[in-house]
């Protein structure tokens, strides 16, 4: 048994080498740790994925990607690629990479800059954040939810430069936003802090 006292599924174990020895090439801090193996194993053989389908993710993981893989996002690939029977030229966007990306046309929409944009989000995000803490648990230490609110943007941070590298070759699943994040002019931060 494993840390999470998930049982190891020996087809996963083979499934998870296969991945993982794709990603001899990244560097050692964005590999798979063999302290994750057996934690994946089982979540990796449910996928019903097949060892050389999992070295085709493997190195397709390697060519797009930069960090250290998570389960829940190799786990989504495994199933794309079993049962559409190939992967994207691109990453995957996750669910939140989606919603960012609707948020952010939104924002173009009403005419904000990415420059403003980026300050109202981070506020936003902060004040959804922190309410729904004092809604449901308003007991819990202002620091730790500080400390939160930073982790979030430390990971945030971790994935950024791989989307922003797709968006400005115009490919992945955010290329829409190329234009309103990297063509059109910044201009809108003068005026928002000339009238505070």
């Amino acid at each position: 048994m494993n840390l999470f006292d998930e049982p190891v599924s020996l087809l996963g174990t083979k499934l998870v080498r296969a991945f993982a020895k794709q990603l001899e090439s990244m560097p050692e801090d964005c590999r798979l740790p063999q302290s994750s193996f057996d934690i994946w194993s089982a979540p990796l053989a449910e996928t019903n994925a097949s060892e050389s389908q999992m070295e085709v993710l493997g190195t397709w993981y390697a060519k797009h990607h930069k960090t250290c893989p998570s389960l829940p996002y190799i786990r989504h690939a495994a199933i794309t690629l079993v049962s559409v029977g190939a992967l994207p030229d691109h990453r995957i966007a996750s669910r939140i990479e989606s919603d960012a990306l609707a948020i952010l046309k939104t924002a173009e929409l009403l005419g904000m800059s990415a420059d403003d944009c980026a300050n109202a989000l981070i506020l936003a995000g902060t004040l959804a954040h922190l309410s729904t803490y004092r809604r449901r648990h308003p007991n819990v230490d202002r620091a730790y939810l500080r400390m939160e609110i930073e982790g979030i943007a430390r990971t945030c941070d971790y994935v950024a430069d791989e989307i922003l590298d797709e968006i400005q070759q115009n490919k992945g699943d955010l290329r829409a936003l190329r234009e309103y994040l990297f063509d059109l002019p910044s201009a809108g931060t003068e005026n928002t802090q000339a009238q505070d």
